[in-house]
């Protein structure tokens, strides 16, 4: 099996209609996505999806040319004969199947108009671009993007709701698959923050399939964390380092406490973490500012600690600009809008 491609819990054949396969296994119905009046049944992984054949063939020419295959559905299972319905057998999973069925059937519109969890937008973006769903395949990349933006700026107000750091293996993944390279500085930093056995273990989906990086990519994770680490060192230093001439002038403060709270504040976060992980020179400083402006021993003055603000995210932004040297990418990241 090829470096990056996910592991499946078997394996199956290419899409292929019923007159390619001397018999037909038996297949339950799914729950939601079976209509007694559909015109045809998609099964994947045993799970059968009675849809409407021509909804499907509007989107996809790859679903028209697979129809135009099929033969009448016999539902083993059930030890019933479906009449005139076609069946077609395809190699993707069910979730993948019911992800897509879900924005593309009539109550619904695309992805800009549902609260889709970052599963369910991954399937999309691997079936839209399978089966050639143009329309649904931006509308999902630019969801993605939401998790992994383009811009500092995006970067720092970015959504994180419902999904773990291990999902940007995944997304590493969609990046490669549909050439989204503005994806990749955020997927593949978000990869540097997880350990080595989460790294090699990949992202299990909640059907079961596991997600890995490619050789290429995991070496660029396990490189890119060496470097981080150097350049979150630097960071907490430049970020908290003595108040230049001019800064004290500014600083309220004349008992030299600011200062005083800086050197604690160096000494405390330039300690490795546990493991030598968790080196995210990404993450707003703002909250350890604000604490040590709370202290009642040696605090930093509000003044100072709007000096600290500006330099953490001057220096936060630097980072960010330099990723695609850090992780070595091969090409400059074009935003999606521009695809």
């Amino acid at each position: 099996m090829p470096s990056g491609q996910p592991r499946r819990k078997r394996l199956r054949a290419d899409s292929e209609s019923s007159a390619d396969r001397p018999e037909h296994p038996a297949f339950g119905r799914d729950e939601k996505f079976w209509y007694e009046d559909g015109n045809i049944v998609i099964i994947a992984q045993e799970t059968g999806f009675r849809v409407y054949q021509g909804l499907l063939a509007t989107h996809s020419d790859v679903f028209r040319d697979i129809f135009s295959l099929a033969q009448p559905a016999v539902d083993d299972k059930q030890d019933e004969t479906l009449g005139d319905c076609p069946v077609v057998h395809v190699t993707d999973t069910a979730s993948e199947i019911r992800s897509l069925l879900a924005v593309l059937l009539p109550e619904h519109r695309f992805i800009g108009r549902l609260k889709l969890r970052s599963d369910d937008v991954a399937n999309c973006i691997r079936l839209a671009h399978k089966y050639g769903i143009e329309d649904l395949l931006q509308d999902s990349v630019q969801e993605l993007g939401r998790y992994f933006p383009d811009c500092f700026d995006a970067w720092d107000k970015r959504s994180q709701s419902g999904r773990g750091a291990s999902y940007a293996i995944a997304a590493v993944n969609l990046a490669r698959l549909t050439n989204t390279l503005s994806l990749l500085n955020g997927a593949l930093y978000t990869c540097c923050q997880l350990d080595a056995s989460q790294l090699l273990d990949g992202y299990t989906r909640p059907d079961g399939t596991v997600d890995i990086l490619s050789s290429e990519d995991l070496g660029r994770c396990i490189n890119g964390k060496a470097r981080l680490s150097a350049l979150y060192m630097r960071a907490v230093y430049d970020i908290f380092a003595p108040l230049s001439t001019n800064e004290v002038k500014k600083c309220v403060d004349v008992t030299g406490s600011c200062n005083a709270a800086l050197a604690t504040i160096r000494t405390r976060r330039m300690e490795p973490p546990i493991g030598g992980e968790g080196y995210d020179v990404l993450r707003p400083w703002d909250s350890v500012i604000r604490i040590y402006c709370q202290r009642k021993r040696n605090p930093l003055c509000n003044l100072c600690a709007k000096i600290l603000l500006q330099r953490e995210k001057t220096i936060r932004k630097g980072v960010w600009e330099d990723l695609p040297d850090v992780l070595a990418l091969e090409a400059p990241s074009i935003p999606v809008a521009n695809r």
